[in-house]
């Protein structure tokens, strides 16, 4: 998954910063519910895509007013 923060500024190498679930400690799920509590939309590249992940979040994810997901193409049964 990566995030991109969106700012009038120009975009550099470090505004891109990748989560993924390998840290034992600090989880996708948990990052983008942080995330959704400070950013008005976001851009998610992910390989497996799970619609039910969005439960996960409770409402936060309904604060940001835009999500771009990038979706491989491995989904489970019910989300496809």
């Amino acid at each position: 998954m990566a995030a991109k923060r969106k700012s009038p500024q120009k975009r550099q190498g470090s505004d891109l910063f990748i989560v993924d679930n390998s840290d034992a400690d600090w989880k996708v799920l948990q990052y983008l519910h942080d995330w959704c509590q400070l950013s008005r939309q976001m851009d998610i590249a992910t390989g497996f895509f799970e619609v039910g992940a969005l439960l996960g979040l409770d409402d936060e994810w309904q604060k940001v007013d835009q999500i771009r997901i990038l979706m491989g193409d491995e989904v489970a049964p019910h989300t496809r």
